[in-house]
């Protein structure tokens, strides 16, 4: 398995060294040295490092990042597989979703399970961990769609991140970092329109308020407006953001703010299209086809404030602390013909329903300090930090109304306005509540053990819980019964460690290992809850960092195990009330192994390019292939091109999707029995190999105003972003253009 693994690192290392050894890059800064003065300037930009921040930096990547261990590392010092979305990107290829930005990130499987519910997958797992600002998101469902306007960059950490974010799976944590105050006064506004009526707007003022500059501002507003190429749906989102920023002295910065996201849907889906007709042959249901009423949604208001505070303690030493408090309100019906299977004259489908209400509440909070010390006369960086986050979610009491004869039972799914809502009550009762709550003390350092040899050694130490209680009321309201489940994990320890070894001033070797756990929802037959899976993630790679870093490349393999997985108890029978079955620890679960290659950055001066190849090979205890649905092999590249000369106003690029054949589990007809209901066997659904197309282009007209043309799914390439789940298939978007006006002071 790893011999081609092996052949494609050898090919991609050689390549990158041929093609981008400094030399080279020497002699094409040359070549591109004489020009115009505003050539001259943005070369000078070139020989400058990056920072933190992205904005501004006309660049794709960045110089430094702490989502992996909190230490302020740059990329090539980090000993993981790391990938940044920069607000260049986002802004050259007008991302402006969460989902849109990972389909165009380095490993990340990006899947719609309908149309509000995005999943993300790496390394074979399921994305769980989400972070703002580096703050642990807890949220059961994550605001997968939201705009990014709001922020600067979005940082990946593909493997096992247990050492920032405690519980999860070994696939990757998504780190959202917000924009902040500006030194000086910085505006931006824009409007955009697109295929099917898809219209956005958005204005990004920010700058010194007062105190000759000592309180800063920052503000975003945006709107969008947009139909759909399904039948019915249709999305309108506002957008709020804010935060001050002020120097309360020369040594301490205090910022607060507020985030505001409001999404109205109508024609949600709940699930996907069929793939198989009533008679076992396939339905062949168009990209347009949307089972729901026009009514069906499924709406999500968001809030969150924060505040920060940082304090130089001297000696380069410095103490931070940050708090972030969010709440998630939902309030909608849906109404979706996802069951069945459909016949010739548009019958046969079944409605799923659902009246998605409540509320969900984070808050969450982290102290560290950080500083460089000296130990055997050389020097050193530690962090030490302690955290909590909480997560709750309530529903109230539902009354279910009596639904009228055949409600569930579609007449003709093609037409369905004739459909009403269904009828409950909500009461003032409190229904169900749950909550998570994790915390934790953490440590991590990077020693310099030589010049050369560096290792990142991290530990986190905490705890888990978690409780859940349902109620139930007799018909006078009256309290009958509670349905509790509760448990903990404490003392949980999840290490870190990592060792670099520097060839050469630009190029880094490394290997990590890192920890990450997963608590159960499985009982012994003691009715204990088993203890928490373990994942455990193991990384070879070589990474190279040119241009004052603001060229980066990578190369590793990766394995990645799970041990402590819940199997079946055939000693023990199942409970003979409830019918629950009885597990015990010790099972192997999957075994990844696979190999990433990405170049990030500005290859030379104007242009820019990430391109990323992943192959991921994930198999189950018995050793057979699992995550189907999700391809062997993917390949991400985006590009633009500042142009020179006389053209330099000009800026064009285009960006490649790629990715294997993929194949999910479904059930497909075979026959009816007596009583006229259907037979159904296992059958695959598969989706062969595809390749989506993008370009785009910016022209300014000066300084302050410019206009863009971007073309997604250039060539119509029609494939199913989703196969299996829920039976069903999701289609992916058609071709759609959109053209911007950007102004800018």
């Amino acid at each position: 398995m790893f011999a081609p693994i092996t052949r494609s690192m050898t090919f991609t290392l050689g390549l990158c060294s041929a093609a981008l050894c400094p030399d080279l890059l020497a002699e094409t800064d040359a070549d591109q040295a004489p020009g115009h003065t505003l050539e001259l300037d943005a070369t000078d930009v070139v020989a400058q490092s990056l920072g933190n921040t992205t904005e501004n930096t006309e660049s794709y990547t960045t110089g430094a990042m702490s989502t992996a261990t909190r230490l302020n590392l740059s990329i090539k010092e980090t000993p993981q597989s790391v990938s940044v979305v920069t607000r260049q990107q986002m802004d050259d290829f007008k991302l402006g979703s969460l989902s849109e930005a990972m389909g165009q990130t380095t490993g990340i499987v990006v899947q719609h399970n309908d149309s509000d519910r995005v999943s993300y997958s790496s390394r074979g797992y399921t994305i769980s961990n989400f972070q703002v600002d580096g703050m642990l998101n807890t949220f059961s469902y994550m605001k997968s769609d939201s705009d990014t306007i709001i922020y600067d960059r979005i940082e990946v950490v593909r493997g096992a991140t247990g050492l920032t974010t405690g519980a999860g799976d070994p696939s990757a944590t998504i780190n959202m970092v917000r924009k902040r105050p500006t030194a000086q006064w910085q505006v931006q506004t824009g409007v955009s329109g697109g295929s099917y009526d898809d219209y956005y707007s958005y204005l990004d003022v920010g700058g010194p308020l007062a105190f000759d500059g000592r309180l800063r501002g920052r503000g975003v507003l945006a709107y969008r407006d947009a139909e759909s190429f399904r039948d019915k749906y249709q999305q309108q989102r506002e957008v709020g953001y804010g935060i001050l920023e002020a120097d309360l002295t020369d040594d301490t910065l205090l910022a607060v703010g507020y985030d505001y996201q409001n999404k109205h849907v109508q024609g949600s889906s709940y699930g996907t299209l069929p793939y198989w007709n009533s008679d076992g042959g396939k339905a062949n249901l168009g990209r347009s086809t949307n089972m729901a009423t026009s009514w069906s949604s499924w709406p999500i208001k968001d809030k969150t404030a924060f505040a920060t505070l940082e304090q130089q303690l001297g000696a380069g030493w410095h103490f931070k602390a940050a708090y972030t408090h969010r709440e998630s309100d939902t309030d909608g019906k849906l109404y979706y013909g996802g069951g069945g299977f459909p016949n010739e004259d548009r019958s046969g489908m079944t409605a799923y329903l659902g009246h998605m209400l409540g509320t969900q509440k984070m808050k969450a909070y982290d102290f560290n300090v950080a500083g460089p010390y000296s130990l055997f006369g050389r020097e050193h960086e530690m962090m030490l930090g302690y955290g909590e986050a909480e997560r709750s979610e309530e529903s109230p009491y539902l009354i279910e109304g009596a639904l009228p004869p055949d409600y569930l039972s579609i007449p003709d799914w093609k037409y369905m306005g004739n459909i009403a809502k269904y009828p409950d009550t909500v009461t003032s009762l409190a229904g169900s509540k749950d909550s998570t709550r994790q915390k934790a003390g953490y440590l991590a350092t990077r020693l310099s053990l030589t010049d050369e040899l560096h290792a990142v050694l991290g530990s986190r130490y905490g705890s888990w819980k978690a409780s859940s209680k349902t109620n139930s009321y007799d018909d006078n309201l009256q309290l009958e019964s509670v349905d509790a489940t509760r448990q903990q994990h404490n003392d949980i320890w999840t290490p870190y460690a990592g060792l670099l070894y520097d060839l050469t001033p630009e190029y880094t070797l490394y290997v990590s290992y890192t920890d990450i756990f997963k608590p159960q929802s499985n009982r012994d037959s003691n009715r204990k809850y088993l203890e928490p899976v373990v994942g455990s993630n193991y990384e070879l790679g070589l990474k190279g960092s040119l241009l004052e870093e603001r060229l980066n490349l990578a190369t590793a393999l990766f394995w990645s195990k799970q041990d402590n997985v819940a199997e079946l108890d055939d000693s023990v029978p199942p409970d003979p009330v409830t019918g629950e079955e009885f597990f015990k620890s010790g099972g192997k679960g999957n075994k990844v192994q696979g190999f990433e290659a990405e170049v990030s950055g500005e290859v030379m001066a104007g242009w820019n390019m990430t391109a990323g190849y992943t192959y991921t090979h994930s198999v189950n205890g018995e050793k057979q292939r699992t995550m189907t649905n999700q391809p062997l092999n993917m390949l991400r590249l985006s590009t633009a091109y500042r142009l020179p000369g006389d053209w330099q106003a000009l800026t064009v690029g285009g960006a490649v999707n790629w990715q294997s054949d993929v194949f999910g589990n479904s059930r497909r007809p075979v026959g009816r029995n007596a009583a006229g209901e259907i037979i159904t066997e296992n059958a695959k659904i598969r989706q062969k190999a595809y390749t989506v197309v993008k370009l785009m282009s910016r022209y300014e007209f000066d300084r302050h105003l410019s206009a863009s043309l971007n073309v997604d799914n250039l060539f119509d390439e029609k494939y199913y972003d989703n196969v299996g789940f829920y039976n069903g298939v999701f289609w992916g978007d058609p071709r759609t253009v959109t053209l911007s006006l950007d102004w800018k002071l």
